[in-house]
């Protein structure tokens, strides 16, 4: 018995051997490198796949979706895993709209201090020609 008897490593062929040895070195240089930023992205995909899978899970475990076909639990899942998003996104979208709004009333506060073919001067404006 190996450490790695759980994931049957005695059975893997050569090119699995190549092949995964060939990920292992491309994330350890990547991590390495100038662009290890990328890892963050390889690993929140991971993160969110195991949130999909948890609630893939728990949804086939209750008695009602049990008769549904894994891929619609699937397809719940990953709604339920996109609702904190949407919220995120109405709550923008409705705090965009007050501050576009404060943003517009002072604007038209600014314009309305200028008169249309007028000069703006400085208090300090001393002219040329009299």
């Amino acid at each position: 018995m190996t450490i790695f008897s759980f994931i049957g490593v005695e059975a893997w062929s050569g090119a699995a051997w190549l092949g995964y040895g060939l990920l292992a070195s491309l994330v350890m240089v990547l991590a390495l490198s100038s662009y290890r930023w990328l890892l963050l992205y390889l690993f929140g995909g991971m993160a969110y796949w195991f949130t999909v899978e948890l609630i893939q899970n728990i949804l086939a475990g209750r008695p009602i979706l049990m008769e549904l076909s894994s891929w619609h639990r699937y397809i719940i899942a990953m709604g339920i895993s996109w609702l904190p998003l949407a919220a995120w996104v109405l709550y923008r979208a409705l705090r965009y709209d007050d501050v576009s709004q404060t943003v517009s009333q002072q604007r038209e506060l600014e314009a309305a201090r200028y008169i249309e073919h007028t000069p703006v001067y400085d208090d300090n404006y001393q002219p040329r020609f009299r």
